[in-house]
Formats: C-alpha cells, sequence, structure tokens
C-alpha cells in the first residue's frame, strides 16, 4: 500500500475513532431501567425490578420508606408509565405485600423518544384507579406533572457512600405548575436519581440519591 494510501486510511480511522468517542447522549436511554439495580435516596430505598403488571411484562420500581411501599411499573423502555401499586401499611396492620390500591393506564403517560435541549412536551394519561379495600374501580386521570421543559444533557457529581462519583448524561427535565416548578435528573439504568420542587424561588423539597445498593 502507498503512502498516501496508508495516511488516508490512518486518517478514516481516526475519524471514526473520534466519532465513536463524541456520540451524541441519547435522550431515550436517559429512561432506561436496569433490573437487579437498587439505591438509598435520603430515607428511601428504591428498587428496580423484572416483573408483570395487568398481565404484561413490565420493569417495576419499588419505592420504600419506613414500612411503606409503592410501585411504579414501566414498560421495557423505562418512558411509559404502565400504573402504579400502593401497599398495605404494616405498622397499621395492613399486608406490605397486599396491594392497597392500583392505577392502571389505559392511555398512558410516556415520556417521547427523541428530544433537543430546549425542547418541550406534555405528559397526560388515563385509567382506572381501583380501590382493593372497598372493591370499587372508579376513573383515573393522569395527576403528575405535565408540561416538561428538556433542559439538557448534564453530568450529575455526587457523593456516593460518601465518594465522590459522576452520572455522566444524565437527562435534567424541568416541569412547572401553578405556584411552582420541579427539577428531575434522569441516569441510564437507575432511571430518577434526583429531584427538587419548588414553590415560587423556595426550595420545598429535594431527593438526591447517595447510596448505591447493587447495580
Amino acid at each position: 500500500m502507498s503512502s498516501q494510501l496508508l495516511r488516508a486510511a490512518f486518517v478514516l480511522s481516526a475519524v471514526a475513532i473520534s466519532s465513536q468517542a463524541s456520540a451524541a447522549p441519547d435522550f431515550a436511554a436517559c429512561f432506561s431501567l436496569k433490573p437487579g439495580v437498587s439505591f438509598g435516596a435520603e430515607r428511601t430505598t428504591v428498587s428496580i425490578e423484572k416483573a408483570k403488571f395487568m398481565g404484561q411484562d413490565a420493569i417495576a420500581v419499588t419505592q420504600s420508606e419506613g414500612g411503606v411501599s409503592s410501585a411504579s411499573f414501566y414498560d421495557a423502555s423505562g418512558r411509559k408509565l404502565l400504573g402504579n401499586v400502593r401497599y398495605g401499611i404494616s405498622a397499621m396492620g395492613g399486608d406490605a405485600k397486599a396491594p392497597l390500591m392500583t392505577e392502571s393506564y389505559s392511555k398512558a403517560p410516556e415520556f417521547p423518544g427523541k428530544a433537543a435541549p430546549g425542547a418541550k412536551f406534555k405528559l397526560s394519561g388515563s385509567g382506572k384507579l381501583e380501590n382493593h379495600a372497598d372493591e370499587t374501580s372508579t376513573p383515573l386521570e393522569y395527576e403528575g406533572f405535565s408540561d416538561y421543559t428538556f433542559v439538557g444533557f448534564e453530568d450529575l457529581a455526587t457523593k456516593i457512600d460518601y465518594k465522590d462519583r459522576t452520572f455522566s448524561n444524565t437527562c435534567h427535565l424541568s416541569a412547572e405548575f401553578e405556584g411552582g416548578r420541579m427539577e428531575a435528573w434522569y441516569a441510564p439504568g437507575f432511571g430518577r436519581v434526583k429531584f427538587e420542587r419548588y414553590s415560587g424561588d423556595s426550595l420545598l423539597m429535594a431527593e438526591e440519591i447517595d447510596s448505591v445498593i447493587q447495580e
């Protein structure tokens, strides 16, 4: 091979490597959920597992704090919310493993598959709420945050088990509602790892991953 061809091959190879190294972050990847991951955030323990919800394959994100547990069920992408389950409270004589209320969506709230920084989108949904205690079923409208802005990809520097750790290319989302706003950061495999809620400019609550139990 001539020196000219060798130089051309080297340049093409370098460009390919550089392109891979600087590949654009993926919005959809931020919402991916890895079964087996579990972590702590303040006083809450979050665990991610494969599950069944209303007869279909799902991924369950269970939050537990002080003997109270609830789970949100997503599709395989982690972007579509299939429903939520609130479990009994053992301290009040309930069964901590038995569903107390089940919310299921026939029209599911779903984050878009693609978004560029600055993009705005809405979440909405409808379904039914089943109260297992009195065996009633009522119509349900999604009551979560609805008007979102994708702020952008950010490297989230934090302390995990008292050691510095950075979650690269998290998706920072902001949602406004009457009188306030929320800020949330999503990391691939973990889902939401940081959350802040404001009333005006006053911080009402904040929650951030601070320990990793399994990943």
